[in-house]
Order: structure tokens, then C-alpha cells, then sequence
């Protein structure tokens, strides 16, 4: 009883640190073509004068 307890521990252990190591890794690469098609810098539809369904890019 005690080992299958054990078990059942360290396998949510290590799945709660590969979830952990997962999350934090994030998805970006040193590869400059991996680039995002609309940059988070970009300016939002509120930010300047033309309506924003007109501008928006997708």
C-alpha cells in the first residue's frame, strides 16, 4: 500500500514539474524567422485615428 502511495506521488511530482519546466520554458527561439505575423508592439485600434475594423491586420 505504502509503495503504490509512493507512486502515485512522485508520478503527480513529476508531472507537476514538467508542467512547471513547460510553462516557464516559453515558446520563442533564437531562429529570427520564427517571428510573431502581428508583433506585440504594434499599435491597438485605439491607439491612432482610423476606426479599428478598417486598419486591423489578421
Amino acid at each position: 500500500m505504502r509503495s503504490l502511495a509512493r507512486a502515485i506521488l512522485s508520478f503527480f511530482a513529476i508531472l507537476f514539474a514538467s508542467l512547471a519546466l513547460g510553462l516557464t520554458a516559453g515558446c520563442i527561439g533564437p531562429d529570427p524567422e520564427n517571428k510573431s505575423a502581428r508583433p506585440w508592439n504594434t499599435p491597438r485600434p485605439w491607439e491612432h485615428g482610423i476606426p479599428g475594423g478598417i486598419s486591423e491586420r489578421r
